[in-house]
């Protein structure tokens, strides 16, 4: 069983036609799969009742804020743009065919953090639409 260290990986995006970017300077990636509930309880049940209902996903990113990275990731990253953007979130970048997660999203937020004892860092929020695709993920 293959474990993998966090600083192995990374995440590439597009944009429309866009091609595959990787995003420079990554400092973590989450994805978070869920699915709804639909109540199905009656009257005269004595304990409620659930139906499975549909599964929804997002997630976040923390870059090290940048004025070099590629105009494709700038583009991407705008929560202004009106397309949806194609994200790939891999568990090893040297090793592409490990687990990997895509899907499409819309970007919901873009904030920019500065300290004075650190990096500057931008979080990007993003809303899942559709179904994504998840490759050799082992739970």
């Amino acid at each position: 069983m293959a474990n993998y260290q966090g600083n192995n990986g990374t995440v590439k995006i597009k944009s429309g036609s866009d091609t595959l970017t990787a995003v420079a300077d990554v400092r973590s990636w989450s994805m978070t799969m869920t699915r709804e509930v639909v109540e199905n309880t009656a009257m005269g049940d004595s304990n409620r009742k659930y139906l499975k209902g549909l599964q929804v996903f997002s997630g976040t990113m923390e870059i090290v804020y940048t004025d070099s990275e590629d105009a494709v990731v700038n583009t991407s990253l705008n929560p202004d743009t009106d397309d949806t953007v194609q994200v790939e979130f891999y568990a090893d970048a040297a090793n592409t065919t490990t687990a990997k997660f895509v899907g499409d999203v819309i970007v919901t937020s873009f904030s920019v953090t500065n300290t004075y004892d650190g990096l500057m860092t931008a979080t990007v929020e993003f809303q899942g639409t559709g179904a994504p695709t998840l490759t050799n993920w082992k739970f």
